[in-house]
């Protein structure tokens, strides 16, 4: 990892502290930042990188999330158009 990445020294304020930099943060961060893009939101991860533990391919828990809020399951295509075939499969296997 980049030292410049490492060494940021944290600023005195956040509007948003968001712990863990799994997909779930990585998510809400960017769903904050679309409804305000001057919030200041900050991501703390204590591995010293992103998706290292739950999120990475090998390590995943295999829980079940709904897939209404995660934007690796409606990946956006180059015309702008969002798929939600994913998200719809796997919202189905989490239906109660």
């Amino acid at each position: 990892m980049p030292n410049t990445i490492l060494s940021r020294t944290p600023k005195p304020k956040y509007d948003v502290v968001l712990i863990g930099g799994g997909i779930m943060s990585a998510t809400l961060a960017t769903l904050l930042h679309e409804f305000d893009p001057n919030l200041n939101i900050a991501i703390f991860e204590r591995l010293g990188r992103f998706a290292k533990e739950s999120t990475a391919a090998w390590n995943n828990a295999g829980t079940g999330h709904s897939a209404f809020c995660e934007l690796n399951y409606t990946p956006e295509s180059e015309d702008g158009t969002i798929d939600i075939s994913k998200a719809e499969k796997i919202a189905e296997q989490v239906e109660i």
